[in-house]
């Protein structure tokens, strides 16, 4: 594995590991200032406050026992100082918005990185649930 390639996987890997820590600080510091996120349901936040703001509420509620893993992690550079990487995860331990036990969800999260001041921060994220047996939306 080249350095680059371990670099962006350590990013990767801190972003599960501040998670299930539930350290919004520790996680708010993998993005870069200007960070957007598309989380799962399509909500769009723009800046590192604003991703750093909705985590934490989830993770005072719906998230707060939750653990996340990643598998599979595919890194790739389209220019020396940007790193596409995408994963598979599994969450588990998460509740619904009333406070009931839901089954473990599988994901695709693709992280896109710039590496700034010598570190790679994320600059954009889009997080997909994987929904088993769906092909598309009904029209």
């Amino acid at each position: 594995m080249s350095s680059g390639v371990a670099e962006v996987t350590r990013v990767v890997n801190a972003f599960a590991e501040a998670w299930n820590r539930h350290d919004m600080n520790a996680f708010a510091e993998l993005f870069a200032e200007d960070a957007e996120f598309v989380n799962v349901v399509g909500i769009w936040w723009k800046g590192r406050s604003a991703i750093k703001g909705a985590h934490e509420l989830t993770h005072q509620t719906m998230f707060k026992s939750s653990r996340l893993s990643m598998q599979e992690v595919a890194v790739r550079f389209p220019t020396p100082d940007i790193a596409i990487a995408r994963c598979r995860w599994t969450l588990e331990g998460h509740v619904s918005p009333e406070g009931g036990a839901l089954p473990a969800r599988n994901g695709i999260l693709v992280n896109t990185l710039q590496k700034l001041g010598g570190a790679w921060r994320i600059i954009d994220s889009q997080n997909t649930d994987i929904v088993e047996g769906v092909l598309s939306r009904p029209q």
